[in-house]
């Protein structure tokens, strides 16, 4: 969404003629659309609706909101016959839906002063002979830019796609692709309410958090992440799908289509993963449509606005109650636009920052990444809700940091020439957030630099405490909770089992022995140097230990260690590593798959061979991420505090001083450089 600002011209009599402001549409696009593809440009307008005859029911709106929409994409390209929507018109300003104010009117059913959404332009002012599309607001007790999201298209197409074409039942299974976004975040919400189990997809940790934390979705998975997509669903579905609302396409809706159950229900409203292609992707599972009696049907949400004052009724209590939440991105400023449409998300983080210079292939180099200097207001920019400004005290170096340096179709990759992010520990300066104050220290994303603009923040409020701020980098945040959930939530261990851990003197290593060891079971750990051998023996107390670069063979070397076989292996290194586990594993032994580091800098991937084993042995192995399972961070905290202020959990950070040995520090992470928990401190207070 974008915040338009005009500002309205003084004075009386004959009206003068105005700068208005509007975003161009340059020509048709082909594949993905670039901000060049649009322009900032100035015209003049009179802010009166002529007296011609054509004008009759001409209104003269000051644009207050503009709305940016997946659709939109549609509509840079040449006209297609018998397509939902128009082209935009090259050389002239784009159009779409906004919040607007009327300045003058001749049409009947609206006067002066009114604010309405609708189909509006992409400029300052607008000025239309006959209003499209177009409904008066009737309640300014909620935000005005709701009638952009929540309360205006985007919340009647989940309205009416979930409701009137997929007619929900309670206790009916419930998929959202794209879930994040306008209309997704709505959708899984009314199937809540409904009393629906619902499971969204998305395409970062950040939404797929956002999903279950704050819209209250039961699950939900990042698409990226996912190689095989039927896996997946047949994961967050094993008694398969009644409702799917379909926002994305291609793969996505051929997987689906595998797992729809009799009867299911399929809303199309939109294929997002299609309009950049020059040839839609086939779909090859429609045969299910039959066998599965399935009924896709697609709409257009203009179709049902005669049912926009009963979606409000239902909406707007539940709206005020705080039963239904809603997320918006802003950009201020309409010069804002074509950066706000291309990216569809808003907001610039400044000061001294790390930023990824180059993708990665191979192993990276300091040289990928560069130190680069701005400057920021430490105060939220006015009408940005929902967010706080922070000074980053201590940032996390983590191994999936290393994922995200190289463009890929499976994670999301850090963009070229801004900050990289990643987890660390913050102090509020400014918040617009109704969940955190000024003062406020917290753990959760943020970017590597000095001062961040976080909008939505996905940040754990810290409470008092006297062990170090810097833990909440390591063993009380990200790192602690994914040694704790795999261990415990994933790996199930009981006392007198055989655990293995690789790269067991990492962050998450280190932690999983000594919670093996608090719970009676014998413990062998692999590192990559003397040093770290006689760490994990020495201080984390771990019965033994090996140096992986000094065993030819490491099935052989699991043998030795494990002569009854493996119960539990806390996986952080993958390759030929997880193909000797596999051989040396117990019956119905499980494997919690937490990292493979030593994949991450291959161009393709070490093939595993002794799958074949999970069979036999009846192994389960089971990824995971630790944000799936931040619900249980209290009961995390209530059970490694005391251990840690008795000393039965002992801990090692590597520190760096200052931001501009962050580069060196995340490389180094990457060749074994570090001996503990790596980190930087960019400042103590």
């Amino acid at each position: 969404m974008i915040a338009v600002i005009a500002t309205m011209p003084g004075g009386d009599g004959e009206v003068a003629a105005v700068r208005n402001k509007q975003v161009i549409f340059r020509d048709y696009v082909t594949g993905f659309p670039k901000e060049s593809d649009m322009q900032v440009a100035e015209s003049s307008i009179q802010l009166k609706v002529p007296e011609a005859e054509d004008y009759n029911n001409g209104i003269l709106f000051k644009n207050l909101y503009l709305s940016c929409d997946p659709y939109m994409r549609n509509r840079m390209r040449p006209a297609i016959p018998g397509a939902y929507v128009d082209s935009f018109v090259p050389g002239s300003p784009l159009s779409g839906y906004g919040v607007a104010k009327v300045l003058d009117s001749r049409h009947p059913d609206y006067k002066k002063g009114d604010l309405v959404w609708g189909f509006t332009g992409w400029e300052e002012y607008t000025l239309l002979k006959s209003p499209l599309v177009l409904f008066k607001i009737p309640d300014t007790n909620v935000p005005l830019s709701y009638y952009t999201g929540i309360l205006g298209m985007p919340g009647m197409t989940a309205y009416v796609g979930f409701y009137e074409i997929c007619s929900p039942k309670k206790g009916e299974y419930v998929f959202v692709s794209a879930a994040s976004g306008a209309v997704g975040q709505l959708v899984g919400q009314f199937a809540k309410l409904l009393g629906c189990y619902v499971v969204g997809s998305a395409g970062s940790k950040e939404k797929v958090d956002l999903l279950k934390n704050k819209f209250g979705f039961d699950e939900a998975f990042n698409y990226k992440e996912e190689p095989d997509l039927d896996a997946a669903l047949k994961r967050c579905f094993p008694e398969g799908i009644d409702i799917y609302f379909e926002n994305v396409g291609g793969k996505m809706l051929d997987a689906v289509l595998l797992n729809m159950r009799v009867r299911g229900r399929i809303a199309a409203c939109g294929m997002i993963s299609q309009y950049n292609l020059g040839q839609p992707e086939g779909v090859h599972n429609l045969m299910h449509i039959i066998l599965k009696r399935i009924r896709i049907e697609g709409f257009i949400v203009s179709d049902s606005y005669h049912l926009y004052p009963k979606f409000l009724e239902m909406i707007l209590p539940k709206i005020k109650e705080g039963k239904i939440a809603y997320v918006e991105d802003t950009a201020e400023g309409l010069e804002s636009g074509p950066a706000a449409l291309v990216g569809l998300f808003a907001g610039r983080n400044v000061g001294k920052q790390v930023a990824l210079k180059k993708y990665v292939t191979g192993s990276p180099k300091e040289s990928d990444l560069q130190i680069i200097t701005s400057s920021i207001k430490l105060k939220v920019p006015e009408g940005t809700k929902d967010a706080v400004l922070v000074k980053n005290l201590y940032l996390s170096c983590d191994p999936y940091m290393r994922w995200k340096m190289s463009k890929s179709d499976s994670f999301p990759a850090f963009e070229l020439g801004k900050a990289i992010t990643g987890n660390g520990v913050v102090k509020v300066l400014d918040s617009t957030h109704p969940n955190y104050q000024k003062g406020d220290l917290a753990w959760g994303i943020t970017g590597w630099e000095e001062y961040s603009l976080i909008v939505s923040p996905v940040l754990i409020k810290l409470d008092k405490s006297d062990l170090p701020l810097s833990y909440y980098t390591g063993i009380l945040g990200m790192p602690g909770m994914t040694a704790y959930a795999g261990f415990y939530e994933l790996c199930s261990p009981k006392k007198g089992e055989y655990v293995y851990v690789s790269a067991a003197s990492g962050a998450v290593g280190q932690l999983v022995g000594q919670f093996a060891k608090i719970s009676g079971c014998y413990v062998v750990g692999s590192a990559g140097s003397k040093d770290k051998v006689d760490l994990l023996k020495n201080k984390f107390r771990f019965d033994e230990a090996f140096n992986y670069k000094e065993e030819p063979d490491l099935n052989a070397a699991l043998k030795r260690y494990f002569p009854e076989g493996i119960d539990i292996y806390y996986e952080n290194v993958g390759g030929k590593m997880l193909d000797a586990v596999l051989l040396n594993m117990r019956v119905r032994g499980r494997i919690a798959v937490c990292g493979m580091i030593s994949q991450y800098n291959l161009e393709k991937p070490e093939g595993v061979h002794n799958l074949t084993s999970t069979i036999g042995k009846r192994l389960r192995m089971e990824g995971f991420l630790a944000g799936d399972f931040y619900h249980l961070y209290p009961k995390f905290v209530e059970m490694i505090t005391p251990h840690l202020k008795e000393g039965k959990i002992v801990y090692v950070e590597d520190v760096a001083e200052g931001l501009e040995n962050g580069p060196a520090s995340l490389i180094g992470l990457f060749s074994g450089q570090n001996i503990g928990k790596k980190l930087v401190a960019v400042a103590r207070d």
